[in-house]
């Protein structure tokens, strides 16, 4: 029996020994392969992703200058980052929300690397990133507005803007206010050692005469405001505003202009403060100079104004008729 056991053993090992291998290569032929397979596909796909990639953004500072006066500040400043991908078109579309100018209106300059040469970027349907402007990390984009400046938004000009005033009475009444802190620490006119206001009314009236006569401000000049090409007009009032301002006003010169083109913020009338016999305060409605209309004039300071006859009529104002027809 035992004969027999040695005899029968050796074929079941052997036959577990087969299977084994059997059992190894059909793992080799059927799992590796796929395995392989799968991480092939991994890395073609990762490839094809790196391949699809857009180059990095690049982190701009976008400027709008004030192209009629080039000593002036400049009128936008803002950091943005465009992809090079973008064409010319696309990024004059983007850029129309920051700086107001339509994109058709838009003129982009950048300056070399060696800071000396101006270089355009045109036309719209070549690439943001081309190699061509040499845009990098932190330079300058100009955005020029080719709009004559008679038809242009001035949105730094914030005297256009409704806003709420509070009545002079009412701001009094209140107990948390400048104007109260100023009365409890006995400042400015509050000051019991502060100057009369009789005598401060003719030192504000001196003062600004002075700027006037040096200035040689005159009804019927032409003139320019706060530097803006957009801002010209002619003198029509030069002197006080009684009730203009109230007493932190009084004595001040005013400059009545009237504009060229709608850019003021008044039709030459203004709301001035009246003090009746019994002592009430109110606010009337005053026409200082005629103007053409609403928008049309505007007072100002004469610090703020500039006159002389090299502040024409602006061309594009002249022949706008004469482009209707």
């Amino acid at each position: 029996m035992t004969t027999n056991k040695s005899i029968f053993s050796k074929p079941n090992s052997l036959l577990q020994s087969i299977e084994n291998q059997v059992t190894f290569q059909i793992y080799e032929l059927l799992v590796v392969p796929s395995q392989q397979r799968h991480t092939h596909e991994l890395n073609h796909i990762n490839r094809t992703a790196m391949s699809l990639q857009t180059p990095h953004d690049i982190p701009l500072t976008i400027t709008v200058p004030h192209d009629t006066t080039p000593n002036a500040k400049i009128l936008v400043r803002s950091e943005r980052r465009i992809t090079p991908s973008w064409t010319l078109s696309e990024l004059k579309t983007r850029l129309e929300p920051i700086t107001g100018i339509p994109a058709s209106s838009q003129f982009l300059r950048t300056l070399s690397i060696d800071g000396q040469t101006w270089i355009t970027l045109s036309p719209d349907s070549a690439l943001a990133g081309d190699a061509r402007w040499g845009l990098t990390r932190n330079s300058e984009l100009q955005v020029i507005d080719l709009r004559p400046p008679g038809t242009r938004e001035n949105f730094s000009d914030v005297s256009n803007v409704e806003k709420y005033v509070m009545p002079e009475e009412q701001y009094e009444k209140l107990n948390d206010s400048v104007l109260a802190w100023k009365k409890r620490q006995h400042l400015g006119r509050f000051d019991p050692h502060a100057k009369p206001l009789e005598l401060l009314v003719k030192e504000r009236k001196e003062k600004d005469m002075r700027v006037v006569e040096g200035k040689n401000i005159g009804v019927g000049m032409r003139c320019q405001v706060d530097g803006s090409d957009e801002r010209r007009g002619v003198v029509r009032y030069v002197g006080e505003i009684e009730g203009l301002g109230g007493d932190r006003e009084k004595g001040c010169v005013w400059v009545g202009v009237e504009f060229d083109e709608p850019v003021g913020r008044n039709d030459g009338s203004v709301e001035v403060e009246v003090v009746t016999e019994s002592g009430k305060r109110s606010r009337e409605k005053r026409q200082v100079f005629e103007t053409k209309g609403a928008k049309y004039g505007g007072l100002v300071r004469p610090g703020k104004i500039e006159v002389g006859d090299v502040f024409m009529v602006l061309d594009d104002l002249v022949d706008s008729d004469m482009e209707e027809i």
